[in-house]
């Protein structure tokens, strides 16, 4: 069991709502809420996902001259930055004794390269599709040379951490169950599904395959009827963003 989750906020992004809900017509921006979290096991911290990379600092036209121009306004600030983050609570990048990386996009990878020695967890499919993938994300979220620990399927980290492979917004996606001493289990969909309504509702969003995405959230849905979650929290759900407690407080 872990002893306490924390919500990191590490930036937004702006992009169509579309991503949101494809029923939509494209057109119209939304900021998203990008999320780190912070687990305190008694083994050491523990970091999943780390936020977007250094290089979108203060640079909302990163993706200017680019395929990707006016799809994607990354809003950063240095404190939004994983160091910053971690050092406002204060640990350093050593202090961290592993990595769950739930998918290698921009919002979600930037900041693996900054822990070098670290082992990150992560879906070998995720590997499989991303790395010497330069049209896959911005470059620090698919470095080939760190220290990555290749999973296939479910897999239990540690007692009170479950990995769970839900392929579909990426080949290699995996959702967190995460059971705390406070609040007890807890599910973390990530990007399984960006909203309570992709998830209760079917509505389809941003996936590499809308019939995969489909049945992982079956499967997640089946998984969670029996565990009975005391939370879900949706990766990029806007008014799930607007009401969470973030650190110092935990769950």
């Amino acid at each position: 069991m872990i002893e306490k989750l924390y919500w990191l906020p590490t930036g937004k992004l702006t992009l169509d709502h579309s991503s949101l809900n494809q029923k939509l017509e494209p057109g119209k921006l939304v900021t998203l809420q990008i999320w780190s979290y912070l687990l305190e096991t008694k083994d050491g911290p523990i970091l999943i996902d780390t936020g977007m990379p250094e290089s979108f600092i203060e640079n909302p036209g990163y993706f200017d001259y680019t395929p990707f121009e006016g799809l994607f306004l990354p809003d950063m600030r240095k404190e939004d930055h994983i160091l910053s983050v971690l050092d406002r609570i204060g640990y350093k990048p050593d202090d961290i004794q592993a990595i769950i990386s739930s998918h290698l996009h921009m919002d979600h990878a930037g900041g693996n390269p900054l822990f070098p020695k670290t082992p990150i967890f992560v879906q070998q499919a995720e590997l499989d599709v991303s790395i010497g993938n330069e049209g896959y994300a911005p470059p620090e979220c698919t470095q080939a040379d760190l220290n990555y620990k290749a999973i296939q399927g479910d897999y239990e980290l540690m007692p009170g951490i479950q990995l769970l492979f839900t392929p579909g917004h990426t080949p290699g996606h995996q959702s967190i169950l995460v059971t705390t001493k406070q609040s007890g289990p807890i599910l973390l969909t990530i990007d399984l599904a960006y909203t309570k309504e992709n998830y209760e509702d079917d509505i389809p969003f941003a996936t590499f395959d809308q019939q995969i995405a489909t049945e992982s959230i079956r499967k997640i849905k089946n998984l969670m009827a029996e565990i009975r979650p005391t939370r879900i929290f949706y990766g990029h759900d806007l008014d799930q963003a607007t009401t969470q407690k973030t650190y110092p407080d935990f769950s």
